[in-house]
């Protein structure tokens, strides 16, 4: 006799269990800090600067030096070494312990939301996105940079990726009495009070910046810092949900190609494939509704322990219409994109996958 499987309302279950408040009952101390809560990490030896961030207002979080994240699930999994189901089970019965902290300050509301912004805070976004993409012109180490990972001339056009000198936005939307907007939107840190007579610190500051284009404007935007320092995160985000990544370049495709990185992404945009990163490996079921028309979805995931658990995730979520494309060890899309033949090794692994997948097919 097969036992039924057991049916779990996820959404109910996430509202009914604040990230900040399940953190806390885990005994990780948090503290606000600007837009986020900040504590340290339990998934790795975490001195010096805290670098994990829980993030209200998306009910979600994330470790810059694990470069790991998710939802009150993942974190639960991750805590307890357990799956999903068994996750479940035990959040649905912990007992949370209040968190104590007051909403972290400059957090936007509504504005938080890429998809809802209203004209004025879209018009901030489209001046600073310009802005970003005119100082780039004149970086040339930070073209040389780009060059480097393998992003031509064309896709730094067409993506319209910019760089954050930290010394002309404010000025720009001062001049159009938008600065106080864009404190709102998340382009300046927040100040303390020690620091309330500083001129504004832009939160893309020294970073290439990669912006989310619907209909040729900027909703979103994520910054890339130009080294590994380990003192500070690789990537920082405007806050609230991320959108994915290229959905426009996707939607209604027939194959779709889902990359883990934002790199991995602007190599496969190089290569002209319809491709979209969710810029990580966190991307919930109920936003999966722009692959509706995908006959198939390959996956460019890294093969390290979070890209195979978002890989077995996925395969779940999408069944049999999702391929991943195992990479060379130790490997990334835009590693590969950087050696002289990778290129050509990429695409003869997806002549193999498609090979298969037509067996498949043809076997059923």
């Amino acid at each position: 006799m097969t036992t039924a499987p057991v049916r779990v309302d996820v959404d109910a279950l996430r509202e009914r269990h604040p990230i900040a408040a399940v953190v806390a009952t885990y005994g990780i101390a948090l503290h606000p800090a600007g837009q986020s809560l900040v504590g340290r990490c339990p998934f790795h030896p975490d001195g010096g600067r805290p670098n994990f961030h829980v993030y209200p207002e998306s009910q979600r979080w994330h470790c810059f030096r694990c470069a790991i994240g998710g939802d009150v699930i993942d974190f639960v999994r991750r805590q307890e070494g357990v799956g999903f189901t068994e996750a479940c089970r035990r959040l649905s019965r912990l007992l949370l312990r209040p968190s104590g902290l007051p909403a972290p300050t400059g957090m936007p509301r509504k504005a938080a939301r890429w998809d809802r912004r209203g004209l004025a805070e879209q018009v901030v976004l489209n001046r600073a996105c310009a802005r970003y993409q005119q100082a780039l012109r004149h970086e040339p180490r930070v073209l040389r940079y780009l060059h480097a990972r393998g992003i031509p001339d064309g896709v730094i056009r067409d993506c319209r990726l910019g760089f954050a000198s930290g010394r002309d936005l404010a000025a720009e939307l001062r001049r159009h009495n938008e600065l106080r907007l864009g404190h709102a939107l998340g382009l300046f840190h927040t100040p303390s009070h020690a620091d309330a007579a500083q001129p504004p610190r832009e939160f893309f500051a020294g970073r290439v910046v990669v912006p989310e284009l619907r209909g040729s404007q900027c909703c979103w935007m994520i910054g890339r810092s130009l080294d590994d320092a380990p003192e500070r995160p690789k990537y920082l985000a405007l806050p609230g949900e991320r959108p994915v990544l290229g959905l426009e370049r996707v939607a209604g495709q027939r194959e779709v190609f889902l990359c883990e990185g934002v790199f991995d992404y602007l190599t496969a945009v190089s290569w002209r494939l319809p491709a979209c990163s969710p810029c990580g490996t966190a991307l919930p079921a109920e936003r999966l509704g722009f692959l509706a028309r995908a006959e198939v979805v390959y996956g460019v995931l890294d093969g390290d322990q979070a890209g195979q658990a978002a890989a077995e995730r996925f395969s779940r979520q999408l069944g049999d219409r999702w391929h991943p494309l195992r990479l060379p060890a130790g490997c990334d899309l835009n590693d590969l994109g950087r050696h002289p033949d990778g290129r050509a090794h990429f695409f003869r692994l997806l002549a193999e996958a498609r090979r298969a997948r037509g067996k498949e097919g043809s076997d059923g």
